[in-house]
This record gives structure tokens, C-alpha cells and sequence, in this order.
């Protein structure tokens, strides 16, 4: 082809603008001298231009690639003997050039694109990216590669390889299936189910257990062997745990169901743990699923792998099992552990509500029963608690009760016992400082247990069935072997606490929760008393009202509203809204947002067919079946709601 060089590149302009200005001039003298003018301006100014480098705005899809050049399209070779797809893109990623294998795998060029536009998004320099192409598998990888052209202009283009990976990730997926997987299952209720069965039946039943899970085991091609009278051991690959997952862990309604006669239906925990590296490892996340199961109230199924958690079941409520010997062996060890601290600090949750109030003054009684001094750390008073706030600083019986996280940090030593009430999360306690610093944790709750559950408490009583965490702290006081006086503000905290978590004893209430109310009452409570700390003003009664007018029905029978924020106590006000939801006819689940800063609260409630806890988890959140709450940062109210359209879809889409 025929080219120029740089002499002829400067002589041959001017010759043609000569020829162009002879012939203007011919025409119009002044015709000539402008068209004279104004090419000199356009010769000797474009240098001056081209230097400065003027920028301009260009839609990139017209933009001329710097491969579309004459030198590249000249002097680029593609290595067609390479055994392996090979292609050469430009910076935007349009394919340019490729060689013989790589149209063995893409018959059209167009359906590369989105190969290309997948490793343009997960792809660095020379990392692999796996592309899945008909029924193969490839490696694919994009490396940077500067061109330089004759002039010494610089550009650069990018170099896609392939390498068929198909049979490796085959052996993979083959090795993975094969991974032994350990299971540990636990009857929830044994002791209880004993308990209500006639001793010539109890044989039966466990028989009839036994069978279900060797059948299960069975089924599966597993192995199970009973280690106990309520507890079993399970191994089986890992590629036949996809069975179970698509069929929902079914086996948990299939023990359910199992009778003999009238007694309480058997629930079964199970923990599921997966090792990457040794069945050490697996053993060790099947303890701790189990842990969770159980923790979380039974009748589910726990899978652990890495620090990943998987939940399937937990549809029925709580069970309570020997409330009263827990609470006197629990009662008889927080007792010597107090009474070998050098210092007790109690704490409940951010934006304390009563239940967690009322659960750090019960410990505080105890504490001052055996003349040890203990604070309740707090940062500041929640508005859920200010009317009992007030009611403790007129009577001036708890004068240094509270201290802020600084003061308690100060005062804290190796033999400082702090007290964790009515939460087991530990990015949800008060002050996460003081537990990080603390060496000597005790744990009183009775949420279901969570994934980031405080792990290190040298005591733990931690109920689901129970209604309250004061319903917990009230039992201990009862069985503590030195009897405890109660001031009546301490009786009248612990039984609103009883009072707010049972939604004034209709949800979660057992024997146990009416027999502490009773205790209560005999120690100085009044529920007239209580009732007025739940008094609302005439704002935040508008406010609820607002709420339950406004609800919209989500999927016919599920109720998502906003509480208005022109009120001091919105939370309380959500959370009120929410339970009133719930007397409407054919709501089975009700859940109020409210905005307090930039933070958005979350009010969730249910009779039990809709497991909201589940629900609130996927938000971050957590709680009972029927009884939750969660919490979502910056974000509107709009947002919010979407986000809980989202979490109720996927709940319901993977219960069915």
C-alpha cells in the first residue's frame, strides 16, 4: 500500500491549498485573500492544537478503538497454533481478533459477549474466572498487553485465554459429594414426654423413633447409632444432603407425628456440620449447630459450614424442660459466682426496654442481699423506660444505680463478673466495650439463640420457652437459698417486664410465667402500679391509631404499616401498633416500621403460622416465632418496607 513520508506529509497540504486559493482568486480577489488567510490559520494552528490536547465529549460506543488502526490490523498476528481459545480485545472489551479454537467454542462471536462482559467484572490481572458455555467449563482469564505503534503511540488491548477446566471441576463437585458430613440429633423433650407417657408405652415410642431415623439413615445411605436415650450420631456424604435440604428436612414433621397414646409430640434438634479440612472440623460445626438448634427452641435443623448458618424448621413454639431444677442449679451457681466477684455489672440491651430493666434490678436485689456492690451500666435512658426512670429517681433508693461504659471500664478487673440480661447477641448489648473487657460473663436470656451468640459466658441460662427475661431472674430469686427482699419498685419492674413480653399475659405465658406473677404480687408488686408505666399521651395514642389505619395488606393477610415519627416513644408505639394489627381478622403476621435517626425499627408479630423470627433474621434481626424486632441503618421508610416485601417472599417461597 502506498504511504507517505513526513516531507511529502508537508508538501502536498501546501500544494493543494495553493491550487484551492488560485482558483478562489480567479473568481474574487478578496474571495482569494480570505481563503488564503484562512488556511495559513488552519495549517500553521493545527500543531498548536494537537499539543494542546483539547478534549471533547464522545459516546464511547463510537469512540474509534486505537485497534481499528491500519498498523495493528497490519502488523498483529494471531497465534492460530495455540491449542487453546485465544482472542484480542479492546479496552471496552469488543472482540477483535481470535483464533480457530476459539470459534470451537463460540460458533458466533456474539455469544462471547457475555463470557467477556463476565470477566470484565470479575477478572484481574491473570486471575481465573470459571465460565460455564454449553456443558463445559472453562478458565477464563483477561491479561493487559500494550501495543506500540510506528509513530511510538502507546494503546492497550486485552488478551482473553480459555482453558477447558471441564473435567477438573467434575472431580471437584465428585470429591465434594463424598465429603463425609457429621450429624448429631437431640430429642427435645424426652424427659417431658417420659413424664406424660405410661411406663409400658414409653418402650414403644422409642422404637418407633428409632425406626424413622434409621430409615432416615437408610434412605440416604447414611449411618446413625444411638448414643443415649435422647441423643443420636449421623454421618453421611454430603451429596446426598441435597436430598434432604429439597425435601425441607420433612423427617422433623414425621417424628412429630409419631403417637402412642395422649402425650406431648416428640420435637427432634438436629446439627449439621461440614469440614473443609478434616472431620475434626465437621464434628466440631455439628456441636455447634446442635447448640443452636436447641437454643433456638428445638424442632429444627441446624447446618453449619465455615461460619456460615443454614435454618430449616423450628415451626412449633418453645418446650419448657425442668424449669424449676434449672433454676435452682442456675440459682445455686450465680449465687458462688457473685459471691467470688470483686465487682457486679449488670447490663441488658440498646434502648433498654422493661423486660431488660427489670431483669438488671432483679440481679442488682440479689447482689445486695449478699452485700456486694453492682451498677447496671447504661449510656442513656431509653424512652421505654423513662417512666420507671423517674419513679426510681423520686424515690432516691437508687441513687449511683446506673454508670456509663467510661466509669464501668475504670472500675473493672480481672475478678469484675458482668451480667448480661435479656439478649445473647453481642453487637446488641448495651456497651460491647465492656463485654470485650470483661474475663468472667454470666448470660441470661430468653430469645432464641442467635448466629453471633455471646460464646464466652462461664454461665449461661438461656430459655426460649420461657415468657421473659424477668420471668427467668424471678424464678432464681425464688430458689436462692437466702431469701431476697424486693422494694416495690424492683417487684413492680420485674412484673412489667413479665407484663410487655407477654403482651399483658396472652403470648408465651406457661405455668411458671403466672406462678413468678404471683410471687411478685406477694413481694410488694401492684399492677395498677405497672399498668401506668405503660401509659401513653395523647400523641402516641394518635399515633398507633395512625398506624393500624394506614397498614396495606402485603399478600392478603400479612400487614406492613409505618408509625408516624411526631412521637417521643415511636419504638414503643410500632411495637404497640403491631400487636393491635393482630386483632384484625385474618392477619397472620403484622410488622410496623418507625425512624429514629437514621436508623429504622422494625415491630414484627404473628400467631405462629408465620415464623417471623426467620423473617427478622434476614434483616439482621431476630426474636420468638411470634414475637420479633429488627433493625436497618440508613435507609428510608420506603426502603424499609420493600426490604421486608423481600424477606417475607423469600420465607414463604422457602417454606414452600
Amino acid at each position: 500500500m502506498f504511504k507517505l513520508n513526513k516531507r511529502d506529509k508537508v508538501i502536498l497540504p501546501i500544494l493543494f491549498m495553493a491550487m484551492i486559493v488560485f482558483i478562489c482568486a480567479l473568481v474574487d480577489i478578496y474571495l482569494g485573500i480570505g481563503t488564503l488567510i484562512g488556511g495559513a490559520a488552519v495549517f500553521f494552528g493545527w500543531p498548536v492544537l494537537k499539543e494542546l490536547h483539547i478534549p471533547f465529549e464522545v459516546d464511547k460506543e463510537d469512540a474509534p478503538s486505537f485497534l481499528d488502526t491500519m498498523v495493528l490490523q497490519e502488523n498483529f498476528q494471531i497465534p492460530q497454533n495455540l491449542p487453546i481459545p485465544y482472542a484480542v480485545l479492546d479496552i471496552r472489551g469488543h472482540i477483535l481478533m481470535y483464533n480457530n479454537k476459539f470459534t470451537e467454542v463460540y460458533a458466533n462471536i456474539d455469544d462471547a459477549k457475555a463470557s467477556v462482559e463476565q470477566l470484565l467484572r470479575h477478572s484481574g490481572e491473570g486471575e481465573k474466572t470459571l465460565l460455564e458455555v454449553g456443558e463445559k467449563i472453562f478458565e477464563g482469564s483477561l491479561d493487559h498487553c500494550d501495543v506500540v505503534e510506528e509513530n511510538g503511540a502507546v494503546g492497550t488491548v486485552l488478551t482473553m485465554t480459555l482453558v477447558d477446566a471441564t473435567q477438573k471441576q467434575q472431580l471437584v463437585k465428585l470429591l465434594e459429594e463424598q465429603q463425609t458430613v457429621v450429624g448429631m440429633i437431640f430429642l427435645d423433650n424426652y424427659e417431658e414426654v417420659v413424664d406424660s407417657l405410661d411406663e409400658t408405652r414409653w418402650p414403644i415410642l422409642s422404637a418407633l423413633i428409632d425406626r424413622k431415623l434409621n430409615q432416615l439413615a437408610q434412605d440416604v445411605d447414611g449411618v446413625i447409632r444411638k448414643l443415649e436415650k435422647d441423643r443420636y450420631f449421623f454421618l453421611l456424604k454430603r451429596g446426598r444432603l441435597v436430598q434432604l435440604k429439597e425435601k425441607k428436612f420433612e423427617f422433623l414433621n414425621d417424628i412429630r407425628e409419631i403417637s402412642v397414646g395422649d402425650h406431648i409430640p416428640v420435637t427432634i434438634s438436629m446439627g449439621i456440620g461440614c469440614g473443609e479440612n478434616s472431620l475434626e472440623e465437621a464434628m466440631q460445626n455439628a456441636k455447634a449447630a446442635v447448640d443452636l438448634a436447641l437454643g433456638r427452641g428445638g424442632d429444627q435443623v441446624v447446618m453449619k459450614e465455615g461460619e456460615k448458618y443454614l435454618f430449616f424448621g423450628g415451626k412449633t413454639g418453645e418446650m419448657g424442660r425442668n424449669a424449676r431444677i434449672r433454676a435452682r442449679v442456675k440459682a445455686d451457681a450465680l449465687w458462688d459466682l457473685m459471691g467470688e466477684s470483686s465487682g457486679i455489672l449488670v447490663m441488658g440491651h440498646k434502648n433498654a426496654d422493661l423486660d431488660s430493666m427489670g431483669a438488671c434490678m432483679g440481679i442488682c436485689a440479689i447482689a445486695r442481699a449478699m452485700d456486694k456492690k453492682s451498677h447496671i451500666v447504661m449510656n442513656e435512658v431509653g424512652v421505654g423506660i423513662r417512666r420507671l426512670w423517674d419513679k426510681m429517681e423520686k424515690s432516691g433508693n437508687f441513687t449511683n444505680l446506673t454508670i456509663k461504659t467510661a466509669e464501668a471500664l475504670k472500675m473493672m478487673d480481672n475478678n469484675t463478673l458482668v451480667i448480661i440480661v435479656d439478649t445473647n447477641r453481642k453487637s446488641m448489648v448495651e456497651s460491647p466495650p465492656v463485654l470485650d473487657a470483661a474475663k468472667r460473663v454470666v448470660l441470661f436470656d430468653h430469645h432464641r439463640k442467635s448466629a453471633d451468640a455471646i460464646d464466652q459466658a462461664v454461665l449461661v441460662y438461656h430459655e426460649a420457652y420461657a415468657s421473659s427475661t424477668s420471668e427467668l431472674i424471678t424464678e432464681m430469686i425464688q430458689h436462692i437459698g437466702k431469701k431476697i427482699r424486693l422494694t416495690n419498685i424492683e417487684a413492680d419492674a420485674l412484673l412489667a417486664g413479665i407484663t410487655v413480653d407477654t403482651k399483658n399475659f396472652c403470648v408465651k405465658t406457661g405455668a411458671i410465667t403466672f406462678e413468678t406473677a404471683g410471687f411478685l404480687r406477694r413481694n410488694g408488686a401492684d399492677s395498677i402500679r405497672v399498668r401506668l408505666l405503660f401509659q401513653n399521651d395523647m400523641d402516641a395514642y394518635k399515633a398507633k391509631a395512625t398506624a393500624v389505619r394506614d397498614a396495606e395488606l402485603f399478600m392478603d393477610n400479612i400487614a406492613i404499616s409505618v408509625c408516624p415519627a411526631n412521637v417521643e416513644n415511636s419504638m414503643l408505639t410500632a411495637a404497640q401498633a403491631a400487636d393491635d394489627l393482630m386483632n384484625v381478622t385474618g392477619i397472620k403476621a403484622s410488622f410496623v416500621c418507625c425512624k429514629v435517626g437514621n436508623t429504622v425499627y422494625i415491630s414484627a408479630r404473628s400467631f405462629g403460622d408465620i415464623n417471623v423470627q426467620r423473617i427478622m433474621e434476614r434483616l439482621g434481626g431476630g426474636g420468638h416465632l411470634t414475637v420479633s424486632g429488627g433493625q436497618l441503618q440508613d435507609c428510608t421508610l420506603e426502603e424499609a418496607k420493600e426490604k421486608i416485601r423481600h424477606a417475607i417472599q423469600e420465607y414463604l417461597k422457602e417454606e414452600a
